[in-house]
């Protein structure tokens, strides 16, 4: 039985140039239409054209090979075991439950994020939070969007469709979902998120503001909100398109405490396909 307001993680070590990371993708797939409404899936890309760099080395302290799973950053599992931890997770009942609030301005493309936290139990200044950006089908062009497929041929079994694909899926037939396109503002939160004392009842809200590269789809744009416990693991978390996070309405904290234009990142993600175009045309 679910607990109230609960959302269960999992972040997922990944890249195009893995051959089995298709499997990561089925499953991740899986849990996101069996579980939407209690699991988040983000996708950290390694070494391919959507890599976040921050992102892919916070995670690479969490996992052994590619592809790997971890559920509320705990212990890395393969995607196809990601069932009995989220199963656990999904239990615990959380110290707060999480809000997006947004403002978004399609001409300057600013996504001003409001990440609220209202608290059922109480906290302290350990907890931190942080707000992640994903994608959902996103396409590119050259062969650093092109997936290698270990499942070709169908030798290694059955995988959701892949042993029907070759064994490097051109980029015109691949379409990545949930994947990470920003941690803000850090992959382990921010540090001054909470006072030394937090009563239940009480909120407190994280504001950051991102602003998003052209080549992005605002109508794929999911804000993710994560609440970090002291130990570093992933407490709750919440999920919103833009249109419902705008919805929601926008909250105001003590003051913005972080801001990011993601058209460098972007540009530097562009560089590391090119340059693995580069190796995989070698």
């Amino acid at each position: 039985i679910p607990a109230v307001g609960k959302m269960v993680i999992t972040e997922e070590g990944t890249g195009t140039w893995c051959g089995w990371c298709v499997r990561g993708a089925v499953y991740m797939d899986f849990m996101h239409h069996k579980y939407d409404k209690y699991w988040t899936g983000i996708a950290v890309h390694n070494g391919d054209p959507m890599t976040v760099v921050e992102y892919d080395s916070g995670i690479g302290a969490f996992i052994g090979g590619y592809p790997s799973a971890i559920v509320d950053r705990g212990t890395d599992v393969d995607p196809s075991g990601m069932s009995p931890d989220f199963f656990t997770r999904l239990q615990i009942p959380p110290v707060a439950t999480l809000i997006n609030g947004a403002t978004w301005d399609p001409t300057s493309r600013i996504l001003n994020v409001s990440v609220k936290a209202d608290f059922a139990l109480a906290a302290n200044s350990s907890y931190k939070l942080a707000c992640v950006l994903t994608e959902d089908d996103v396409t590119g062009t050259g062969s650093g969007y092109n997936q290698s497929n270990a499942y070709a041929g169908g030798g290694n079994g059955v995988m959701g469709g892949f042993e029907l694909l070759p064994s490097s899926v051109p980029a015109a037939q691949m379409v990545y979902d949930h994947v990470a396109r920003a941690i803000a503002p850090s992959f382990t939160g921010e540090a001054n998120s909470f006072p030394a004392t937090v009563l239940a009842g009480q909120s407190h809200t994280l504001n950051i503001s991102f602003t998003l590269p052209a080549t992005w789809d605002e109508n794929s744009i999911n804000i993710i909100g994560l609440l970090l416990d002291p130990q570093g693991r992933i407490d709750n978390a919440g999920k919103a398109t833009i249109a419902e996070a705008v919805a929601n309405g926008y909250v105001a904290g003590l003051s913005t405490i972080y801001g990011e234009n993601l058209d460098t990142l972007a540009a530097y993600a562009n560089r590391i396909g090119k340059l693995v175009s580069k190796i995989q045309g070698a």
